[in-house]
């Protein structure tokens, strides 16, 4: 059973590592929660190793100098990783793709710095990049466009998971929703990159010194790809009940109703990361 926990100082003697969630958790949109990062600050302060697992399109340099703008002070996090950056990774070392592209958000920086061109038409692409920002993804506009892609039998790179994410005017859909309508509509080939992948959490644990499953915990507010992961990995985890799951009242009732149809166990839930 969840238990419900109201300051995250009442635990904080059962962990010494943290993955941590960026949007959804203490990043909402394009606005940040000042009392979420003086509860990471606190949290830091009490000598907990924290990392930071996003599923922004974003590359690592981005986001850090993104939250830095914001005064999030980057020096208490040990480690970082987004899923621009696997995905960056990925296009760099990967053969036979292709070197030309869609983007669906018209905005992607993935690409930068590697030998990839930008296609004008889908009908010019080697492969497609789906993506979301603060903004989220209009799904009936760009069906035209999944409808040609599907006919041209073209992959599709899905950066971040998130079929909704918490965006600068409420929830929004994310790039996630497209991969999946673009598998529903017969795509064979969906290349996702970001949590769940419990690689993200292997990646960002693998050189901490004495690290210990049992000991480690996991804060998101997504439960296809945070609680997925911590399941996945073997972590305790920590729901904000008011990031992308918008809860509100009768959040027990949700949270039940939420772990039996994803399959999931939550070990704790709050509404905003207090101290």
């Amino acid at each position: 059973m969840s238990q419900k926990l109201k300051y995250l100082s009442r635990i904080r003697d059962e962990f010494d590592s943290v993955i941590c969630g960026i949007n959804g958790v203490f990043m909402f949109g394009d606005k940040i929660d000042l009392e979420s990062v003086q509860t990471l600050i606190k949290l830091y302060q009490s000598g907990k190793r924290i990392m930071l697992a996003s599923n922004s399109p974003l590359r690592v340099e981005d986001m850090y100098y993104t939250l830095k703008r914001r005064n999030v002070p980057m020096n208490i996090f040990h480690a970082m990783i987004t899923a621009g950056e696997i995905a960056h990774f990925y296009l760099k070392s990967v053969n036979g793709l292709g070197r030309s592209y869609y983007d669906l958000s018209g905005n992607s920086k993935i690409t930068e710095g590697l030998q990839y061109e930008k296609a004008d038409s889908i009908v010019m692409a080697d492969f497609i990049l789906a993506q979301s920002d603060y903004n989220g993804i209009d799904e009936n506009k760009i069906m035209p466009i999944l409808e040609q892609a599907l006919y041209l039998k073209l992959p599709m790179l899905c950066i971040g998971n998130n079929t909704s994410l918490v965006g600068s005017d409420g929830v929004v859909s994310g790039a996630g929703a497209i991969a999946e309508r673009y598998a529903m509509m017969g795509g064979k080939k969906v290349m996702p990159f970001g949590k769940p992948d419990v690689r993200v959490a292997a990646y960002l644990t693998e050189s901490l010194p004495g690290f210990n499953k049992e000991r480690c915990l996991l804060i998101g507010d997504c439960m296809s790809t945070d609680i997925r992961m911590a399941n996945n990995f073997g972590v305790k985890s920590l729901l904000i009940t008011n990031g992308v799951h918008q809860m509100g009242a009768d959040t027990e009732q949700k949270l039940n109703e939420l772990s039996g149809s994803y399959g999931l166990n939550i070990d704790y839930y709050t509404e905003d990361l207090r101290w």
